[in-house]
């Protein structure tokens, strides 16, 4: 499972981060910022951008971080 962020997308000024979401693919991710924003796959490509923040790999039994 990955965590995903949606970034606002704009040419004059930088991007800005708005919220993240974990979810296993990208398409996912995209699917579901979408549907949160209620919009057109078209209207969500003009206005924003989803990234990859990390990889979150499996910590089954680690209670203490890499001890």
């Amino acid at each position: 499972m990955s965590k995903f962020a949606l970034y606002t997308k704009g040419t004059v000024e930088s991007r800005s981060y708005i919220m993240s979401a974990h979810m296993d693919t990208l398409k996912e991710a995209k699917a579901y910022f979408m549907g949160m924003k209620r919009l057109s796959n078209d209207q969500f490509d003009k206005l924003y951008h989803v990234d990859i923040i990390e990889d979150i790999k499996s910590t089954k039994g680690l209670l203490f971080g890499n001890q």
